[in-house]
């Protein structure tokens, strides 16, 4: 985990294969930001998607740090595919629970782990907590956390 400054937060955790991944947050300053999503960089371009069952997914064929000064234009990702349109029209909460559950009894059908496994959620619950302790420390904190207590409760 990285620095804190004041309310923002910034995390760096490495992955496999020399992956790094970055996760920064930040308190709003006039009420509930809009600005909130994941962007993933990689050595063909860049894909920009925010939460939902059926988000805004787009992909930036610009390899470099610094997209855009290539001209190129975003394109949209859907469940069908690259520039395609979108298929599947309901993108309620309520959907995202369904596909979970149909794929958790396919995944169970096939002996097979689900596309968001325990295994997944724990990371995702590790990180989060992560964010929490380090604030609680004022500093960095290393994952996996050695702190096996919510660092909520320690406050």
């Amino acid at each position: 985990m990285g620095p804190i400054a004041g309310d923002r937060i910034v995390a760096m955790y490495g992955f496999d294969k020399g992956v790094v991944g970055t996760f920064g947050t930040h308190r709003a300053k006039h009420g509930v930001s809009s600005r909130f999503g994941l962007q993933i960089y990689g050595s063909k371009g860049v894909i920009q998607l925010r939460t939902g069952s059926l988000s805004d997914t787009y992909f930036l064929a610009d390899p470099s740090w610094f997209p855009g000064k290539s001209k190129v234009n975003w394109q949209p990702i859907t469940s069908a595919g690259l520039n395609k349109p979108e298929p599947l029209k309901d993108n309620s909460l309520v959907q995202g629970n369904i596909w979970i559950v149909q794929d958790l009894m396919k995944a169970i059908e096939e002996d097979r782990q689900p596309k968001g496994s325990m295994y997944d959620g724990r990371a995702a619950l590790e990180m989060i907590l992560a964010v929490y302790e380090s604030h609680r420390r004022k500093g960095p904190v290393d994952l996996p956390l050695m702190n096996r207590k919510h660092p909520l409760t320690l406050l």
